[in-house]
């Protein structure tokens, strides 16, 4: 049971870091001013906006397939239970 608790507080952190990923990659220029804390960027503000983009749907990616497999894993720390 141990297992299932650990591997929904990381289904928890996969889902916020893959929202995250989606917020950034929808608007990467609100993601680039809070990186750079409303300044301008000091090498260019189209590559910093390309930049966020990019980021932004590798974690919504990654995450995602780490929620579908925390998804597959709990009920299998559930049902095989010592």
């Amino acid at each position: 049971m141990q297992a299932a608790v650990a591997h929904s507080i990381m289904l928890a952190f996969a889902v916020v870091i893959a929202g995250i990923g989606w917020y950034m990659a929808h608007r990467p220029e609100r993601a680039s001013r809070v990186f750079t804390f409303g300044m301008r960027p000091p090498f260019g503000e189209k590559f910093a906006i390309a930049w966020c983009k990019i980021l932004g749907w590798t974690f919504t990616i990654v995450f995602s397939f780490a929620i579908v497999f925390y998804l597959i894993l709990i009920p299998l720390d559930i049902l095989h239970t010592r």
